[in-house]
């Protein structure tokens, strides 16, 4: 039981379309009520899924926002933890939902993929963190591909090092190029960085976050599954409705530190291997 008094505040990042804006919707849908901060990069369309959220949901009884945020530009993040800072004060779920995926990518666009999917991800956690209330929970959406066993045998013997820290996983990402070298494309994976932009953000949260957080506060990896969104195509298994399930699920387990399940990864409600 929650014994919490406020709506917990939740931010969903890259929420305007997909699985993010399912989260939102689902919560929003919920007999639960929640302060809900939909983010977007592009204000056209963030407000746009608000509107549309609010007019499907007239009766809810949470309360939805929507602030700008691009994760990918520094100032758009100092501008965001600001407003968390000045106007939520605290936030109970981080949601670290945006990501890209290139089809056949350049190196430049494989270089992109990296920085936005893993070096972002990292630098908005590290500013939102002192800002997580003290059972505050961070969930990062991740996929199966970036478990170990889909990487290159240079990149996992390098996530699999016992000492590996921050400095290190940055260093891995600043070398990406040259560390997935030896990737072997396949049909579920056919190039190395959005596998490996996962397999980082994962070991991220399987190794540092945790050491970061305090003795309450907990973080999940998810894979929601191969979902009919933009990034997913339609000829994928799953709605974004059903992709949002575990996120969900996990936003309303007990705000209690479980260490069976912190720092685990997801899929199907069920915890998978690194």
């Amino acid at each position: 039981m929650d014994s919490h008094t406020n709506p917990r505040k939740i931010v969903v990042t890259g929420a305007n379309k997909g699985i993010g804006y399912s989260i939102i919707e689902t919560l929003l849908a919920s007999t639960t009520p929640y302060d809900l901060i939909l983010t977007a990069r592009n204000p056209t369309l963030g407000e746009k899924a608000v509107e549309t959220l609010r007019s499907k949901h007239p009766k809810s009884l949470s309360k939805l926002t929507y602030r700008q945020l691009d994760v990918s530009d520094d100032s758009s993040i100092s501008s965001f933890t600001e407003w968390v800072k000045n106007t939520l004060g605290k936030v109970d779920v981080l949601v670290n939902n945006a990501a890209i995926l290139y089809r056949n990518s350049t190196d430049e666009e494989k270089k992109s993929t990296i920085q936005v999917n893993f070096s972002s991800v990292v630098k908005l956690t590290e500013k939102i963190t002192p800002l997580l209330s003290a059972d505050g929970k961070i969930i990062m959406i991740s996929s199966t591909l970036g478990q170990l066993s889909y990487q290159g045998e240079t990149l996992r013997k390098a996530l699999e090092d016992p000492k590996l820290d921050l400095r290190r996983l940055h260093e891995i990402a600043n070398n990406f190029l040259e560390v997935a070298k030896d990737f072997k494309p396949s049909e579920l994976g056919p190039e190395a960085s959005y596998p490996g932009s996962k397999a980082l953000l994962n070991a991220y949260a399987n190794t540092v976050l945790p050491t970061q957080l305090g003795s309450n506060q907990q973080v999940y990896v998810v894979c929601p599954g191969w979902c009919r969104t933009d990034m997913g195509t339609d000829q994928a298994w799953l709605s974004q409705e059903e992709g949002a399930d575990t996120p969900v699920y996990l936003i309303e387990l007990p705000w209690k530190k479980n260490s069976e399940l912190n720092a685990k990864f997801f899929s199907k409600r069920q915890i998978q291997s690194y």
